[in-house]
């Protein structure tokens, strides 16, 4: 039981990355001297930038990749650097395995969504390509992510290898295949169909909650996109779900309540019911919690525990 409730205050600790009382970067390099590259450019838009921070400058190691939240719409890398993430960063390398963060371009008229799923994959391609100069073992490399950033994380964990081998671009033939994903505040799809039939809420609220959530881009384009099965296709993870994808570790924090705006729905801990129902029902290895409607995973693994099994 002690240990359970361990696990539990560190879920809560890191729970949803903050963009608040950010540590300065600089001084962490001068005082700790680690070995830190910031904003990488990965692409070719401002915001394709990342930092990486080397675990062991004289070999290759293990990486993890940090994806933000903010509802596709808002956010920064730096929220790794509040100062109860840090420590997430500090123990990953202490035990050998290197971090980075990744900024990415943000929800828009013309393709939803999808400009920011993209980035993400082109910033783990680039990482993987670059992998010799940046110390990194490509076959050992984690996606993480909050909120949006779980979304984007399990994406990528969860399509097929989006390598395209026959691309003139090196960057992109290189695979998009993880060893692990962690999601945090994570949704189980991007079909919003199936939210709206996982908390029994009718068409009416959902288009008032979309509609909160599209602000001043073009209501008539996200309504139909949001719906259309072409568009679905290309941005939910759920249906691509199979045995041979990477293991997986979800914590989803609240209760099963009426949601109140469209990242209240997204952080909704019934996601974690369905991701699990879904695992189990084809054999993938995964750890789920969602205390707020009792669900706790047997293991009792916390999140540190399953980053260094899976990459070591």
């Amino acid at each position: 039981m002690f240990r359970l409730v361990s696990i539990l205050l560190i879920f809560l600790s890191y729970s949803i990355f903050s963009q608040k009382k950010f540590i300065n970067v600089d001084s962490i390099i001068k005082i700790d001297n680690y070995d830190v590259i910031k904003d990488i450019q990965y692409g070719e838009a401002e915001r394709n930038v990342l930092d990486l921070w080397i675990a062991n400058k004289n070999k290759n190691s293990p990486l993890m990749i940090f994806i933000h939240g903010g509802g596709f719409g808002s956010g920064s890398k730096e929220s790794a650097y509040s100062k109860n993430n840090f420590k997430r960063v500090e123990k990953l390398i202490e035990n050998g395995v290197s971090f980075a963060t990744i900024n990415y371009r943000f929800k828009n008229n013309n393709d939803g969504i999808l400009t920011s799923l993209n980035d993400a994959k082109r910033a783990l391609q680039f990482l993987r390509y670059k992998s010799d100069k940046y110390k990194i073992d490509k076959s050992k490399i984690g996606i993480m992510g909050s909120s949006a950033g779980a979304t984007t994380s399990m994406w990528l964990g969860f399509f097929d290898d989006m390598a395209k081998l026959n691309s003139d671009d090196p960057i992109d033939r290189e695979s998009t295949r993880v060893s692990l994903v962690i999601g945090i505040a994570a949704a189980h799809t991007m079909d919003l169909d199936k939210w709206k039939e996982m908390a029994n809420i009718d068409q009416d609220y959902m288009d008032k909650l979309i509609l909160q959530y599209i602000g001043k881009f073009d209501k008539e384009k996200w309504l139909d996109n949001n719906f259309k099965k072409e568009y679905i296709k290309k941005i939910d993870f759920f249906d691509q779900m199979d045995k041979n994808d990477p293991p997986f570790f979800i914590v989803n924090f609240g209760k099963n309540r009426k949601p109140k705006n469209i990242a209240d729905f997204h952080h909704h801990p019934l996601h974690a019911k369905e991701l699990k129902i879904k695992a189990e029902s084809l054999n993938m290895e995964n750890v789920i919690y969602a205390t707020g409607i009792g669900l706790f995973d047997k293991s009792k693994k916390g999140m540190n525990e399953f980053i260094f099994e899976k990459l070591k």
